[in-house]
């Protein structure tokens, strides 16, 4: 019975830790993220709340427990983001355009969901879930395409004319959400072990390994041709150096990784630059440190500062 009253406290406390004010806006990830960085940097000093659990064992013990709880809850909230992803943030608007007229099978978002949950349950896959989720459940793309578009410059002339995609500007941000929800995939087979910290999740591949898991991805995905999956497994791999990397792969690298930054809710104080536009600004001179297309970020520095975003 000890076990059971233990097991039901440490859930509330997890609940509850995961729904304090600074947490309570982030995504799931997010959240448990936050939530693991205090629990490592504060173990000692939580050794009487471990107590009042019924955690007797030492505090790395309890805060092994605890973090398990945490995981457990965000979990069960991680569900319900990815399926309201897979159901209502993904049309695939674009599916028709890309594959000679037809429509997406009736299977194919059982699939994207199947596919999502893979990657929740690899660690460091579930890291890179993390940046993509939040940054297809905003709106960054809902803003950012269809002003691109009207400016028809750097990003849609590398959209349209080099990768040669003739879609409306809501079909493109679409298939932008798709190729962030895909793009951790290419983590799933990767040793946790060769790839330690959360930095693992943005890492550049090489080409070499995503044509080899790509039949593996594919598999997964049935619905899907392996032409439209590479636009999000191709986001991994580092630009300049890798020749070729389609305009929305290398979007999809930047809006991860703003993703990955992203805090709902913040309160911007007066005369501090907007959250997008300070996010841009310092990621356009990081450009080469993180493998991303400075011409991308500048643009979209620009767009961020017109709107005030």
């Amino acid at each position: 019975m000890k076990t059971v009253d233990t097991s039901d406290a440490l859930s509330r406390f997890a609940s509850r830790l995961l729904s304090t004010p600074g947490l309570r806006l982030l995504p799931a990830l997010q959240k448990e993220e936050q939530a693991l960085q205090f629990l490592r940097a504060n173990g000692p000093q939580l050794q009487p709340v471990f107590a009042s659990l019924g955690l007797a064992q030492g505090w790395k013990e309890a805060a092994a427990a605890v973090a398990h709880a945490v995981r457990a809850e965000s979990d069960r909230l991680l569900e319900h983001e990815l399926s309201a992803v897979s159901t209502s943030r993904l049309t695939l608007s674009f599916f028709p355009a890309l594959t000679g007229g037809r429509q997406a099978p009736a299977a194919a978002r059982a699939e994207l969901l199947a596919l999502f949950q893979r990657s929740s349950r690899h660690p460091v896959s579930r890291s890179a879930l993390a940046g993509s989720l939040s940054a297809a459940r905003s709106d960054l793309t809902d803003k950012y395409i269809p002003q691109a578009c009207e400016r028809k410059k750097y990003i849609y002339v590398e959209v349209t004319r080099v990768q040669k995609l003739s879609l409306p500007a809501a079909d493109l941000a679409d298939l932008l959400r798709f190729a962030l929800m895909v793009r951790p995939a290419a983590y799933l087979f990767m040793a946790a072990e060769s790839a330690p910290g959360r930095d693992a999740a943005y890492s550049a591949l090489q080409e070499q390994y995503i044509q080899k898991i790509l039949p593996g991805i594919a598999a997964l995905l049935p619905s899907f041709p392996a032409e439209l999956l590479r636009t999000g497994l191709r986001s991994t791999l580092p630009f300049p150096s890798t020749a070729g990397v389609e305009a929305m792969s290398r979007l999809t690298a930047i809006f991860s990784l703003r993703g990955r930054a992203l805090s709902p809710g913040v309160v911007v104080d007066r005369g501090a630059d907007t959250p997008d536009k300070s996010w841009f600004n310092v990621s356009r001179r990081n450009a080469r440190w993180h493998a991303l297309d400075p011409g991308m970020l500048d643009e979209l520095y620009t767009i961020a500062s017109e709107n005030r975003w």
